[in-house]
């Protein structure tokens, strides 16, 4: 009897100790999940992401070059841009145009990315506007400028008080009276903006919020001459150049949704995932840093 006491007495200790420890690992997890930094990085959408400017400080030297992220595709430097520090930007370091002969353009690669035709596409960024100077100003420009038969512009025009996503494809274009948002757009302060076109339809969003919609059926905007134009048109006129800051810009070849653009809105970089094979991005290109 003595020696089924000392059994049991064992038996019951050993559960005992596995339960309690069982408790002290799910304390653990629990404690390191909720750990985590605040700025731990969620993830912007990667389905159809084509090309990623960060504007990190590891992806620009602010004389010569930017590179994408994804591909290494390079955005030439013109003019003397200046790379802001993360506490003038929105998620890390960003990019400050003074409106004088400072624009990005962006030449091809092989595969083309930006020479391409387009069935769909969004364009989208972060934009914090100075100054206004009473003329067309590109943020973003993919276009085959001066020839203007294939456009797809987030831009805004203090001449006539009004900002949008601009589309020209298949002889159709934007009405920029009726089909913009008619108002200035707002100065001093980071506006996320998004634009999207699948050959038939426009959407235009400002800060997540869906600003305008517009059937404009010009279809697939077509290959042929187009160059990616960052802060003015893509032929560097120096006739629509910005002044401000743009951080985050991103291109897919689709259309992203509302829950996908409110995703974006709130990501500090890309999610870093070694089997993901399309990416080639590296913790040094990946910001997770949100002003």
């Amino acid at each position: 009897m003595r020696a089924n006491n000392s059994t049991y007495h064992q038996h019951t200790c050993s559960v005992n100790n596995f339960f309690l420890g069982t408790i002290i690992l799910s304390l653990l997890v629990f404690h390191a999940w909720n750990a985590q930094p605040v700025n731990a990085i969620a993830g912007a959408v990667e389905d159809g992401l084509i090309a990623y400017w960060s504007f990190n400080k590891d992806t620009v030297k602010i004389k010569t070059e930017a590179a994408d992220v994804l591909t290494g595709l390079v955005a030439a430097v013109h003019g003397d841009p200046e790379l802001a520090p993360a506490a003038d930007c929105k998620v890390g370091e960003c990019i400050l145009f003074d409106g004088d002969v400072d624009y990005f353009l962006v030449e091809d690669s092989d595969p083309p990315k930006i020479d391409r035709d387009w069935d769909e596409i969004t364009l989208e960024c972060w934009v914090y506007i100075n100054a206004l100077d009473d003329s067309w100003n590109r943020i973003i420009s993919l276009d085959d400028m001066p020839a203007n038969t294939a456009v797809a512009s987030l831009y805004y025009d203090d001449d006539d008080n009004q900002h949008g996503f601009f589309i020209q494809a298949g002889g159709q274009s934007t009405q920029a009276a009726k089909d913009n948002v008619l108002e200035d757009i707002p100065l001093e302060q980071w506006l996320h903006l998004v634009g999207t076109y699948d050959g038939a339809t426009v959407h235009y969003y400002v800060n997540g919020k869906q600003e305008k919609k517009y059937a404009m059926k010009g279809g697939k905007i077509p290959k042929g001459g187009l160059l990616l134009g960052i802060g003015d048109r893509s032929d560097g006129c120096n006739c629509d150049t910005i002044q401000g800051y743009i951080d985050e810009l991103r291109i897919y070849d689709r259309v992203l949704s509302a829950a996908e653009i409110q995703k974006n809105m709130d990501a500090t970089g890309l999610d870093v995932n070694p089997s993901a094979n399309h990416l080639s991005t590296t913790w040094g290109h990946i910001k997770a840093r949100r002003r």
